[in-house]
């Protein structure tokens, strides 16, 4: 006879359901009981993307994506409040946002002195700026949102923590490479742009996004960055995460000058939320890993 809490358990995965729903054949996503599952979020200047899962049930992991009418605040406002899923209070929310306007500082810097920093790195634009802190690496990274974001996250969310869309990753990076004898250089490739972390023999040397146009320009790019910070084809490796599309066209290109390129080991932890893990972003995904 099953006790209680395995009966509670088994309810709690069933009342997430999934369902095609209104006249504009968006698909509806129903959660019983939001204070026990967890919302994480990526927002780009094109879609927002989330997943949801419950740690006290294995397999709940959920997925979605949202696309932006415009690439204004409004469009974002607009595609968030379109997705009820979205506004349930849940248990915790985190969010991650994309900017390629960011500095990183040292951990010690306050979080005053690096939003000032980031403002006077990039003058004359109307923005947000915010701070977040990756710890593994004692280092800060102040970043630009556009402005009115962090209003609306606020106002919108449940306490949200929101932090860089490279904190996780490099974190994750971080963890992959902690006392290696060897220099990596990791690739988080997607559609249209790529995020980057250099080690030189466990040490944090750098990290930067790059938007590209086709495989040559994304190629140029690491190659550049891979000789800049004195990296050796013949020993060194470069590690590949992402869209496997994207993934596929680059390696036969980076191949040609470096000797050591291969896939990123992905966290086998990651599996336990959700056999679906390996098509959510990445950045949620080692996020949800990061307690």
């Amino acid at each position: 006879m099953p006790n209680k809490k395995s009966i509670f358990l088994f309810v709690l995965s069933m009342t997430c359901t999934t369902f095609a729903g209104d006249m504009e054949g968006k698909e509806k996503i129903n959660i019983e009981h939001p204070e026990v599952w967890e919302l994480l979020v990526s927002i780009d200047d094109k879609r927002v993307e989330y997943i949801l899962y419950t740690p006290t049930v294995a397999n709940s992991l959920i997925t979605g994506e949202v696309a932006f009418v415009d690439d204004t605040l409004q469009g974002l406002e607009d595609a968030v409040y379109d997705t009820p899923v979205l506004l349930n209070e849940y248990k915790r929310v985190r969010v991650v946002v994309h900017s390629q306007h960011f500095v990183l500082l040292p951990e010690e810097t306050s979080d005053e002195d690096a939003m000032k920093l980031v403002r006077l790195s990039f003058p004359d634009q109307d923005v947000d700026a915010a701070v977040c802190t990756m710890p593994h690496h004692g280092v800060k990274i102040a970043y630009m949102m556009p402005h009115g974001m962090q209003a609306f996250l606020g106002r919108t969310f449940t306490y949200p923590s929101v932090c860089h869309h490279l904190m996780p990753l490099c974190e994750y990076f971080m963890e992959q490479n902690r006392g290696s004898e060897i220099s990596r250089m990791f690739l988080n490739l997607q559609e249209g742009k790529m995020d980057m972390a250099i080690y030189r023999k466990g040490e944090f040397l750098c990290a930067n996004t790059y938007p590209f146009a086709n495989v040559e320009d994304a190629t140029y790019f690491v190659l550049n960055a891979w000789r800049t910070h004195g990296m050796d084809q013949l020993t060194d490796e470069l590690q590949l995460m992402g869209d496997n599309a994207v993934r596929a066209a680059m390696t036969p290109e980076l191949r040609k000058f470096v000797k050591f390129v291969m896939p990123a080991v992905y966290p086998a932890a990651a599996m336990q939320l959700g056999r679906n893990a390996m098509q959510a972003p990445h950045e949620l995904i080692l996020l949800a890993l990061c307690e």
